[in-house]
This record gives C-alpha cells, sequence and structure tokens, in this order.
C-alpha cells in the first residue's frame, strides 16, 4: 500500500510539474508580459499586443529614443529619460498607466521629450529631476484622464502640452524654475 501511495504523490508531482512547464511556455500572454529596454545612443521600436508592463530606460552620455505602439489597454509604462537627449514616443489604446522620471540628474543634461498619445482613463504620473536641460511633454489623453507632475526640488526648463478629454483632472507641483517653461493644458 506504501509503494501505490508514494506512486500516486509521484505522478501528482510529475502533473503539477508538466502544467507549470505547459503554462510558462504557453501562457505568457494571458499573464502580465514585461519588455525591458535600454537605449544607449541607439533607437529601440516596440510593438506591442497584449497588456503588461513595460519598463524603458535610457541612460548614457548619447541620444537614445524609443518608439512604442501598444494596440492593446489596461498597460504600465515606467519611462526613465537618460543624462543626454532622450526622446520617447508612446500611444497606447485606454486605461493605460504611465509613470516617467525625466532622468539621471547625476551629470550631463538631462534633454528628453515625452510624447505620450493614450485613450480614455489613462493616467500620467511625472517625477522631474531634470535640474538641468530642458524637458518637453506631448500628451494626450482621452476621457477621465489624470496627470500627475511633481518633482524632487527645483527643475530646470520645462514644457508641458497636454489636451485631456472630459472629466480629467491635473496637478502640476513641479517646482519650476527654469528660463524655458510653458505650461499650456486643455482639459
Amino acid at each position: 500500500m506504501n509503494l501505490s501511495i508514494n506512486s500516486k504523490r509521484a505522478y501528482l508531482l510529475a502533473a503539477m510539474l508538466g502544467a507549470f512547464l505547459a503554462l510558462s511556455f504557453t501562457a505568457t500572454p494571458v499573464f502580465a508580459q514585461q519588455a525591458v529596454a535600454s537605449a544607449v545612443g541607439n533607437s529601440q521600436s516596440l510593438t506591442i499586443t497584449s497588456s503588461g508592463v513595460y519598463n524603458e530606460t535610457a541612460f548614457g552620455n548619447a541620444t537614445a529614443s524609443f518608439s512604442i505602439i501598444s494596440t492593446s489597454g489596461n498597460s504600465t509604462f515606467n519611462l526613465t529619460g537618460g543624462n543626454a537627449t532622450t526622446l520617447m514616443a508612446v500611444t497606447g489604446i485606454a486605461n493605460n498607466n504611465f509613470s516617467i522620471v525625466t532622468g539621471n540628474p547625476t551629470k550631463d543634461t538631462n534633454s528628453s521629450t515625452f510624447s505620450i498619445n493614450s485613450g480614455a482613463n489613462s493616467t500620467f504620473d511625472i517625477v522631474q529631476n531634470n535640474f538641468n536641460g530642458t524637458v518637453f511633454f506631448n500628451i494626450i489623453g482621452g476621457t477621465h484622464c489624470f496627470l500627475n507632475a511633481s518633482s524632487i526640488g527645483s527643475v530646470s526648463s520645462t514644457v508641458f502640452n497636454a489636451v485631456l478629454g472630459t472629466n480629467s483632472t491635473y496637478d502640476i507641483a513641479s517646482q519650476l524654475t527654469g528660463n524655458l517653461t510653458a505650461i499650456n493644458i486643455i482639459s
């Protein structure tokens, strides 16, 4: 009898392991998918077809650019600019969360452009640390969106250009001190 219990246990463990391995290879689109890209002195282009968490980071002393097109909603985009010129263009459908950190303040300039287009119910959460250089935000959001900007201390030149749909709100709490500073938000 002891042999059959151990055999059942072995079969159960083998079945569970097989199911786990099958899911790990076949269920990636069902679970949150994560794309991690890092551009240093080059360009990255992504087309995303499933919801998930996506991290795009640009660190380096050269220009880096990202172009991301998401054909699904309900995604989170963590965007971090570098310590040189960074260009990030992201287009999503709706219900997306954008977490943006403008750059690496430890050296060089933090001149970055973030061009983001997303549909209804999206959130744009920006933390500025561009103590030098100029940062541009071009944001288009659908209805019921939220744009929030804050900073870690005083930041250099910043240009906000945002068009948000009806019933959207925004809060710009960054400590803007640069010579080239403009805020143009339509909601």
